[in-house]
């Protein structure tokens, strides 16, 4: 039986409707695996000034397993409003210890960041000297609340004396690949023992900073539990502060050995090497440095 033309007409608009809306479809399904471009939250200051969530979103965009995209935050508008909003903070009106413990953890870390995108550092912060001789943790540049300081008197004058704290040392960072890895989002005041404790795990979960070689009789350490073992209390803290947290039973045996005197605490080289995601040039400096610059300085 042939077909009307009624019926035909209608078969060739479904058809040509079915031709359109495939390539339609398809196109869709491809836009939607496509990563979407940054979606940048809607700017909400605390009591201090500042908005820690910024921090956090471009944390969470810029950093992966540790490394840092350096040229990422150098071409994001929003670092440096927070750079800003740190020049002219006001953390004294943050409610409690916790929330200024996050608010000076979380600038630390902005500032060391924000000096090596303004130095151009691309090999090693060991490698900068300002036209006075300065180094990178000694140069008097970074503005918080007002005040220009350098990240050594940021550390060692204002954040270990006021908080004795020595998980700070698993929090702050130096730039460095033997630096603890950076956390992926920024510390909150009602977190920020929790983050502490977490960072603490892998600190001493990670074996480029606790490793024992029974062959050897050693239990060897990242040298920042050197540098910093006053504010664990001395070496025996330094040893009970890592068997609070290592959960390896070869590591925990090397550390209960050590805490009895049978094994040799040892300490690895430290890699300055640029903690960046892209290109860096492996240094390996070692100095008498710790977690963000030269203690009791």
């Amino acid at each position: 039986m042939s077909m009307s033309r009624k019926e035909y007409s209608g078969a060739f608009i479904w058809l040509a409707l079915a031709s359109f809306l495939m390539p339609v479809a398809v196109s869709l399904w491809a836009f939607k695996s496509v990563p979407r471009p940054f979606t940048y939250p809607e700017i909400q200051l605390d009591a201090a000034g500042v908005d820690q969530g910024l921090w956090d979103f471009l944390l969470r965009n810029y950093v992966a397993d540790g490394l840092i995209d350096y040229d990422g935050l150098k071409r994001d508008h929003y670092f440096k409003v927070y750079i800003d909003q740190l020049a002219t903070a006001q953390p004294d009106k943050l409610p409690d210890e916790n929330h200024r413990l996050a608010f000076d953890c979380n600038a630390y870390n902005a500032f060391v960041i924000n000096g090596v995108i303004i130095h151009k550092i691309h090999g090693s912060v060991l490698d900068f000297k300002s036209n006075a001789g300065k180094g990178f943790f000694d140069l008097t540049e970074h503005i918080l609340a007002g005040e220009t300081i350098s990240l050594d008197h940021f550390e060692h004058q204002m954040i270990r004396p006021t908080y004795q704290e020595p998980r700070i040392h698993v929090a702050l960072v130096c730039a460095a690949k033997s630096c603890p890895a950076i956390r992926g989002e920024a510390y909150q005041g009602k977190r920020i023992r929790e983050q502490l404790e977490d960072q603490a795990k892998l600190f001493a979960h990670n074996q480029a900073y606790v490793k024992y070689q029974p062959e050897e009789k050693k239990v060897y350490l990242s040298p920042i539990l050197k540098w910093y073992a006053e504010d664990f209390g001395g070496a025996p803290g330094v040893i009970k502060f890592l068997l609070q947290h290592v959960q390896s039973g070869e590591e925990r045996e090397g550390l209960s050995l050590a805490q009895k005197g049978e094994v040799e605490l040892a300490y690895n080289p430290y890699d300055w090497s640029l903690n960046t995601q892209g290109k860096g040039t492996d240094v390996g400096k070692n100095t008498s440095f710790g977690s963000g610059s030269i203690p009791n300085e």
